[in-house]
């Protein structure tokens, strides 16, 4: 193989898939309105933390009266 020819012919293939594919279109205003604004990660750790001791909390009471129920 002619390694000339090869690189000639990658650099033909790399420019026509550069023309073929235009720049992105900017996001328009509408389609970031769809998207909701997500909470910030510590805010979600919080709730996830209250979520877990509440539910802790019952497992244990559940694990208690199971105990002594037998």
């Amino acid at each position: 193989m002619d390694e000339a020819k090869l690189d000639s012919a990658i650099a033909d293939l790399l420019r026509e898939e550069e023309l073929e594919d235009p720049e992105p279109k900017p996001k328009s205003a509408k389609a970031l309105a769809l998207f909701p604004e997500l909470p910030d990660q510590a805010e979600m750790d919080k709730e996830a933390q209250k979520r877990d001791s509440s539910l802790s909390a019952s497992l244990r009471q559940k694990w208690a009266g199971l105990r002594g129920a037998a």
